[in-house]
């Protein structure tokens, strides 16, 4: 039997895809040496009478897309009926999905000491600093959101943080420091081992005042390091006794990097409301 193919195929070319009503813009900050590159996708649709829900996403280059993506998808009735947000995506100018060195000073807390070494396969970053959490706090809450609502509608009462590994540290850092800058969070395998497991004692101590029914998801991987794992149960323990409205998912067969992405469909599924009913 004869095999037959087309007569005109042409040369392989590379797949170009623009994202439909999105955008970057590079941020300087003083002091340092290279910008943010802040990442926004706004959605095709009216905005709900209370302006649009806006979900913050560290680690901007890897997740925007997806989260942009999925975003819409849940727009539609029989795929969540969820209301269409904003999404924003704090990254760097690189090419690549993580600036590593970068990310290890903007996601960890400071720290009234130096920070014990990272895990043993990053000892080839001998140069890496900490603690700029605070900083990229400021950056997120004081700068990036008042910048937005002036372009947009946006809801101040529906205002989301995901953050992944060392983004779910500082997502939980944020929660700790300030929990009334968001309305709800969501960390995927937050890396509480980070400096000898500093942020751990804080979370178990923190005051309930202002964490009462705040929305809280964390996902981790069940194929991931077993104290990853143990971790975030016992942060969930923590949590659910300070009366935060918590919910801790495990993952079967994903390890510590395939986790993400279902962690954050499943933080955009459960934290963003629901749709309006139409006006009849």
């Amino acid at each position: 039997m004869i095999q037959a193919y087309a007569q005109d195929i042409s040369k392989p070319q590379p797949v170009t895809y623009t994202l439909p009503n999105s955008y970057y813009v590079d941020w300087q900050i003083e002091g340092q040496v290279s910008p943010y590159r802040v990442f926004v996708s706004v959605p095709d649709a009216p905005a709900p009478e209370e302006g649009f829900p806006v979900v913050y996403l560290l680690d901007g280059n890897a997740f925007f897309s997806s989260a942009a993506m999925v975003s819409q998808t849940l727009t539609h009735e029989r795929a969540g009926g969820k209301q269409p947000a904003i999404i924003v995506a704090v990254g760097y100018p690189i090419d690549g999905l993580y600036d590593i060195e970068r990310r290890w000073y903007d996601l960890t807390p400071p720290t009234p000491e130096t920070p014990k070494a990272p895990l043993k396969h990053m000892d080839r970053f001998k140069d890496i600093q900490y603690g700029g959490a605070d900083a990229l706090q400021e950056l997120l809450i004081e700068q990036i959101r008042p910048w937005l609502a002036q372009q947009y509608a946006i809801n101040e009462q529906q205002q989301i943080l995901f953050g992944h590994s060392l983004g779910g540290l500082f997502t939980l850092y944020t929660l700790h420091t300030r929990p009334d800058a968001f309305a709800a969070f969501a960390a995927a395998s937050p890396s509480l081992w980070w400096n000898e497991g500093y942020l751990k004692p804080l979370l178990e101590q923190q005051s309930p005042k202002h964490l009462k029914d705040k929305p809280l998801l964390m996902v981790v991987g069940g194929d991931e390091m077993d104290f990853m794992i143990s971790d975030a149960k016992l942060a969930q323990q923590w949590f659910t006794e300070q009366g935060l409205h918590s919910e801790l998912r495990e993952l079967p067969y994903m390890n510590h990097g395939a986790v993400s992405l279902p962690a954050l469909t499943m933080a955009l599924q459960v934290l963003l409301p629901e749709a309006q009913p139409a006006t009849p």
